[in-house]
């Protein structure tokens, strides 16, 4: 069984018109962000509700989105979930251990998402 981490992300975000808003009950949307060297897009937010992270704790927006990237020169396509953790204020992706990001400082983050969670 694979243990999740949370991996945070700096999206680029917009502000969603009154239209969107009604459909999606969050103040912005993310548009792209970088994972470990890709530049991911996001293609459409397919879903967006509040909800509680129960892999790796935290709570507020939950976006099911369709994501895309480049990768070895072919273009990838997935359906991912991108969260906004209104208490944090930040971004994050939960990602299986054993795929995290090279340039991603593991360890400490572990131990940060632990400690702030023991409380």
């Amino acid at each position: 069984m694979d243990r999740y981490v949370k991996v945070p992300i700096f999206p680029v975000t917009k502000y969603m018109s009154a239209q969107e808003r009604n459909e999606i009950p969050a103040p912005m949307k993310p548009v792209s962000f970088g994972f470990g060297h890709d530049a991911v897009t996001v293609d459409a937010v397919l879903d967006c509700d509040r909800g509680v992270s129960r892999k790796v704790g935290g709570r507020g927006f939950r976006f099911t989105c369709r994501v895309s990237w480049k990768s070895y020169g072919k273009l990838r396509t997935k359906i991912s979930v991108i969260w906004f953790d209104d208490f944090l204020q930040e971004w994050f992706v939960e990602v299986p251990e054993a795929k995290v990001p090279v340039d991603w400082d593991t360890a400490t983050q572990i131990r940060d998402i632990d400690e702030h969670y023991e409380e």
